[in-house]
């Protein structure tokens, strides 16, 4: 148990990324369930998680690891970009009906 233990305080680029990773794929379960407003929700907590990790290498001064927190973000960002316009599509193509 030490050892995992001992692996994750060197280690922890890879746990932050994970995390980010699995919040922003429920994020995209939540979209395929079409439920945007989750879809977004969730995305924003992974994008979240992956800013901290920037900021957290930058004051460990984990240059790598702010390489990879950066472009984990970067595609999360855009990859949200894209969620957020099909969210605005499908409120275009489906008005809400008045009665």
């Amino acid at each position: 148990m030490t050892e995992w233990l001992q692996f994750a305080q060197q280690h922890w680029i890879f746990g932050g990324i994970l995390a980010s990773l699995l919040w922003f794929l429920a994020g995209r379960q939540s979209l395929s369930n079409r439920q945007p407003r989750y879809a977004v929700f969730w995305q924003g907590i992974a994008l979240f998680i992956a800013l901290v990790l920037c900021v957290w290498a930058v004051v460990e001064r984990g240059w790598i690891g702010l390489a990879f927190g950066l472009f984990v973000l970067l595609i999360e960002a855009f990859l949200m970009k894209q969620t957020l316009a099909k969210r605005s599509d499908q409120r275009q193509a489906f008005p809400p009906s008045r009665l």
